[in-house]
């Protein structure tokens, strides 16, 4: 059979790329690391890949979320801190100012003292991240969430915790609406609250850790009156008599449920009130502290007075110290859970990288021998393409 000139070379060439093709990738898997360099050299495997490499990065996002959240976390911890200390010195000069041995001077320097300890708060509320993202404004992370305006101050974000995707199942809530915390504070001992009446001339001074209440209780106010400097009445919100009864110093005044102490003397006249507790903010709690003990004077009514407010003031501090003191338990569980999730995040990712690793790394050996083969197969079609090419009959005439 005849094979043309024509043929013949486009037969060598066609060959020539083929092994030099073949070359190529074997350079390219060798350079690379890789046996797979295109999904066409095994598709099925390519497929694999693919699924890999996605779970691969979607791990890799769980942990990007888990360490924002560890680090918001930590920040908030260490917030709190700062913030605990805070409310356990307020606490210690309301127990100085309480002290009968302190005069109206000396309460004044204790009321300036508290009034720094509400501006320290503030800027503790108004934390930001390291994105300036605000800490305690819940899901309205760019709005301040505390602003003052004289002694009133008002919380502007809302009560949603803002959560993160940490793994396929699980999420993690990386801060805590400042209302949470600073706000939503229950008076009194937490279910009821005992307040004397600003104009009392008496030197009674109502205990609210002695009220308390029993199953049953209707959630009312009522009123303590005392008709004479031993006796005293006890009405409903709707004025109607509940009680009545003679009055010992430190003795219970016991109605409907309720059991609530008073000490002292109180005057004929003197009002004292049992509310449901309400709630307050830790600014307000020491700012109306401040002013009790900025307006209070030595006479033993006002010092009553005063010390009516103290009482006030001291259980809003034992409250919010409570009510953080649950929230730093909370941030430490979920930083736990955090450290753990990174953990195990990180040993998912090493088995899948394990399992990429099967499937595309170069077996170094077997490549550098096909190079080898590869490079010599090249080399002897090159040559006898060179050799054959140039036989001519002219070569034997």
């Amino acid at each position: 059979m005849r094979v043309s000139t024509q043929a013949f070379f486009n037969n060598s060439i066609a060959n020539l790329q083929r092994l030099q093709t073949g070359l190529t990738d074997i350079q390219e898997q060798i350079a690379t690391g890789r046996r797979i360099q295109r999904p066409s050299d095994d598709p099925v495997a390519a497929a694999r890949l693919l699924d890999y490499r996605q779970s691969v990065e979607t791990i890799d996002q769980y942990q990007r979320n888990t360490s924002l959240a560890e680090s918001r976390l930590q920040l908030e911890e260490q917030t709190l801190t700062n913030y605990t200390n805070l409310l356990q010195r307020a606490r210690e000069l309301t127990l100085q100012a309480a002290n009968a041995t302190q005069d109206q001077q000396t309460r004044g320097f204790i009321a300036e003292e508290l009034r720094q300890s509400v501006l320290e708060a503030l800027s503790l509320a108004n934390t930001r991240d390291a994105t300036d993202e605000y800490l305690f404004s819940g899901f309205q992370t760019g709005t301040q969430p505390y602003t003052r305006s004289g002694d009133t101050f008002t919380y502007n974000g809302d009560q949603g915790q803002r959560v993160v995707q940490v793994s396929a199942s699980r999420q993690l809530a990386d801060s805590d609406p400042g209302d949470a915390i600073f706000g939503r504070i229950r008076e009194g001992n937490g279910q009821l609250l005992a307040t004397s009446d600003a104009a009392n001339t008496g030197t009674g001074v109502i205990l609210n850790d002695s009220a308390s209440d029993v199953p049953g209780y209707a959630y009312e106010r009522y009123a303590i009156s005392f008709t004479a400097t031993d006796a005293y009445e006890v009405r409903d919100d709707g004025g109607v008599l509940v009680t009545s009864g003679s009055y010992t110093d430190g003795d219970s005044i016991t109605f409907n449920g309720i059991s609530v102490s008073i000490e002292g003397a109180p005057a004929i006249g003197d009002n004292f009130a049992v509310d449901p507790s309400p709630n307050t903010d830790v600014f307000s709690a020491l700012t109306n502290l401040a002013i009790a003990l900025e307006n209070g004077t030595d006479n033993p009514a006002s010092r009553a007075t005063t010390d009516n407010s103290i009482n006030r003031g001291l259980n809003a501090l034992d409250q919010s110290i409570d009510k953080v003191l649950t929230a730093r338990t909370a941030i430490g569980a979920r930083l736990s859970v955090a450290e753990t999730q990174l953990d195990i995040n990180a040993g998912t990712k090493l088995v899948l990288q394990s399992s990429l690793a099967d499937i595309e790394d170069l077996d170094y050996a077997a490549a550098i021998s096909s190079l080898a083969q590869q490079s010599s197969a090249l080399e002897a079609a090159q040559q006898s393409f060179i050799r054959v090419q140039s036989l001519s009959l002219f070569n034997f005439l």
